[in-house]
C-alpha cells in the first residue's frame, strides 16, 4: 500500500484495493497549470484555495435523429415493480470501514496501465455450432487475427483448437481474447493477441476451462484484426473486458473506429456508474453533498477552461441531472444499469443490438437529414458518415453510441406516484410562476438544453418538472458519461470528490488511517466489467496474465494530517 502526499501535506491518499481492474496512463502534454491566481481556483474545506488546471471544453457536434416513439407512454408501476437497484455487495461496509479507521473514502482513478491489456468477450451462439461427419460438435470461431476451433475431441478441427470438457455444451461457452501492448522507448508497441481462453458462461467464476497461448507458431492475420486496430486507436483506455456488438456494412477503418468508440463508451459508462454507486453506498446525510461535488486532478487541482465556466462544474453529477433527490438517484442508477446490460448482452427489447456503418440507402436518415447516427429501428443502430469524419473521435462518437443505446428504454421511478417512463429526446416543459406559461416542446440535445433541464427554476424556486425530464433525456446520460469518462481517460480527472462532506463531529487524527484491513474488496464482491471476482483475498480476473495484473481498486482512503 502506498500514499501520495497532497499539497501542503494536508491529506494523504492511501491506495486501497480496487472495485474494478481499471487503470489509465496517458499523460496529457501541453497542459497549462495555474496556481491560486484568480484563474478559477475556489475555496475548499481543506485548503484556503484550490489551484486549477486547464482542461478541454468538451462540446459534441454530432447530431442524432430521434426514432419514432409510438406507444412510448408513461404508465403507473405494476405492484412489485421496484424503483431501486441494490448497491454493489459489500461497498457500504467498505466505506464504513474506512471511516471507522479515521479516513474519508473517495474515488481515485488509477492512470498507471492505459493501453496495456484488453480482454474481448466473444460468446458462442447456438447457430455457430456444427456437427462434423464424425458426429462431434464443433465451432470454427473467427477471432479476427485467427480462427480457433472449439471441440470436445482433440485433433478433429485442425489448426489452433480449444478442447473443452464434454459436459460443457458449446453454445454455453464464452471465449476471452486477451490482447497486450508492450512498452517501447517510443510508447506502446502494436496490439498482439496473446491468449485465448474459454469459460463456462454458467459459472465464469470457476475460471477458464481451456486456454491457448498465441505465439509466433500460430499464424495470424494481424492486418485484418479489427479489434486490435480499435485497441490501438483507443490507446488511452485502461485494461477492461468488452463485448462488441455485431457490425454490418463496415470497412476495416469504420469497424476499427466503431469498436474504438464502443470500447471508450464502455469505460465511460462504468466510471459514471462508479460515482453513482459511491453516492448510493454513502450515508444518506452525505449524498446531496456528493451529488454536487466536483472532481479534480490526482494532486488536488480543480478543472477549468478559458473557453467556458462549465469546465469544473461539469465534473459534478448535479451539472447534468439537477439537484439531488433519492428517487432520481434510484432511477438514474437503474437506467445506467440497463444501459450496461445493453453494452454487454446487446439486447434491446428482446432483440439483438447490431450496428450498421454508413448505410447507402437513399431514403435512410443518414443520407437525408445527415445526422451522426440514429436508432430509428429498435435494436438497429446506424452510424453515418459524420461519425467517421469528426475530428473528435475520442469524445463525440462514444457520446453518440451512448445516446443511441438509450433509445427504446424505460425507467421506473417515483416522486409521488410510482411510474414507468420512456427515456426520450423530446420533452414539453412549462415555465413561469405557475409552470404553465411559455410551453416549449423541443429536443434536449446539447449542453445548453441539458443545463436548462438540470437548472431551471422560476421565481418561486420551482423547477417546473424540468429535473424530472433531465433524467429521462437521452443526451443527458450520454454527455454525463462521455464527459467524465473522457476527462478520466486522458488524465485530467484523477479523484472525486475533490472536497469531502463536512464532519458531523470533531475527529482526532488516527495513525491507523488507511492501514491494512481496508485493502481488498469485501467478500462476495464481483465486478461485471471484466468478470473479476474475490477469491482467497485476491481479485481474480479472467485473461489477466504475464505480469499484467489489473491493478489496485479505485477506492481510496483520505487521511487527515497527523
Amino acid at each position: 500500500m502506498s500514499a501520495t502526499a497532497m499539497r501542503g501535506g494536508v491529506i494523504a491518499w492511501w491506495r486501497v484495493g480496487s472495485l474494478a481492474p481499471l487503470g489509465l496512463a496517458l499523460a496529457c502534454s501541453g497542459v497549462d497549470v495555474h496556481g491560486g491566481d484568480g484563474h478559477g481556483g475556489g475555496e475548499t474545506g481543506a485548503e484556503p484555495s484550490t489551484p486549477a488546471i486547464e482542461a478541454p471544453y468538451l462540446v459534441g457536434d454530432l447530431a442524432c435523429a430521434e426514432p419514432s416513439h409510438v406507444g412510448a407512454t408513461e404508465r403507473e408501476l405494476e405492484p412489485g415493480e421496484s424503483t431501486e437497484l441494490p448497491v454493489p455487495a459489500g461497498l457500504p461496509e467498505l466505506l464504513a470501514d474506512i471511516r471507522a479507521r479515521g479516513g474519508r473514502p473517495g474515488l481515485r482513478f488509477d492512470t498507471a496501465a492505459a493501453g496495456r491489456l484488453l480482454n474481448v468477450r466473444v460468446p458462442v451462439r447456438g447457430h455457430q455450432v456444427h456437427r462434423s461427419a464424425d458426429d462431434v460438435d464443433e465451432v470454427a470461431l473467427d477471432l479476427g487475427a485467427v480462427t480457433v476451433h472449439l471441440t470436445h475431441a482433440a485433433g478433429t478441427g485442425g489448426g489452433p483448437e480449444l478442447v473443452l470438457p464434454p459436459t460443457l455444451p458449446l453454445d454455453q461457452v464464452v471465449v476471452l481474447k486477451t490482447y497486450a501492448r508492450a512498452p517501447t522507448p517510443g510508447g506502446l508497441g502494436g496490439a498482439a493477441l496473446t491468449m485465448v481462453s474459454a469459460f463456462d458462461r454458467r459459472d465464469e467464476a470457476a475460471g477458464p476451462v481451456a486456454t491457448l497461448a498465441i505465439d509466433d507458431t500460430v499464424p495470424q492475420a494481424r492486418e485484418a484484426d479489427c479489434d486490435a486496430l480499435a485497441y490501438e486507436l483507443a490507446s488511452e483506455v485502461p485494461p477492461v473486458a468488452v463485448s462488441f456488438p455485431p457490425l454490418s456494412g463496415c470497412t476495416l477503418d469504420e469497424c476499427a473506429k466503431t469498436r474504438a468508440a464502443w470500447l471508450r463508451a464502455t469505460h465511460d459508462l462504468f466510471r459514471l456508474r462508479q460515482m453513482l454507486d459511491f453516492v448510493a453506498a454513502s450515508p444518506p446525510e452525505e449524498r446531496a453533498f456528493l451529488w454536487a461535488a466536483e472532481g479534480g486532478t490526482e494532486t488536488g487541482e480543480r478543472l477549468m477552461s478559458y473557453e467556458s465556466e462549465d469546465v469544473g462544474p461539469n465534473t459534478a453529477l448535479q451539472f447534468y441531472f439537477g439537484p439531488y433527490a433519492d428517487y432520481r438517484l434510484d432511477a438514474i442508477r437503474v437506467a445506467y444499469a440497463r444501459l450496461w446490460r445493453t453494452f454487454h448482452d446487446h439486447e434491446v427489447g428482446g432483440l439483438t443490438l447490431d450496428i450498421e456503418c454508413t448505410p447507402d440507402g437513399p431514403g435512410d436518415i443518414c443520407n437525408t437529414s445527415r445526422p451522426g447516427g440514429h436508432h430509428a429501428v429498435k435494436s438497429n443502430m446506424k452510424l453515418c458518415a459524420k461519425a467517421y469524419s469528426t475530428p473528435s473521435q475520442s469524445f463525440d462518437v462514444p457520446r453518440l453510441v451512448l445516446h443511441e443505446s438509450m433509445h427504446h428504454m424505460f425507467v421506473p421511478w417515483r416522486d409521488n406516484t410510482p411510474r414507468l417512463s420512456p427515456i426520450m429526446d423530446t420533452h414539453t416543459h412549462g415555465h413561469g410562476a405557475l409552470c404553465a406559461g411559455k410551453l416549449v416542446t423541443d429536443k434536449g440535445y446539447g449542453l445548453k438544453k441539458i443545463k436548462h433541464l438540470a437548472g431551471y427554476e422560476n421565481d418561486r424556486g420551482d423547477d417546473c418538472w424540468h429535473n424530472n425530464f433531465a433524467f429521462r433525456n437521452n443526451d443527458t446520460y450520454a454527455y454525463a458519461a462521455a464527459t467524465l469518462g473522457t476527462y478520466i481517460r486522458f488524465g485530467y480527472l484523477g479523484r472525486w470528490p475533490l472536497e469531502q462532506p463536512p464532519e458531523t463531529e470533531e475527529r482526532l487524527p488516527d495513525p491507523d488511517c488507511g492501514m491494512p484491513g481496508v485493502t481488498t474488496p469485501p467478500p462476495g464482491f464481483s465486478d461485471p466489467l471484466s468478470k473479476c471476482y474475490k477469491s482467497g483475498g485476491e481479485l481474480v480476473c479472467p485473461g489477466a496474465h504475464g505480469g499484467l495484473a489489473p491493478g489496485d481498486l479505485d477506492i481510496a482512503a483520505i487521511c487527515p494530517p497527523l
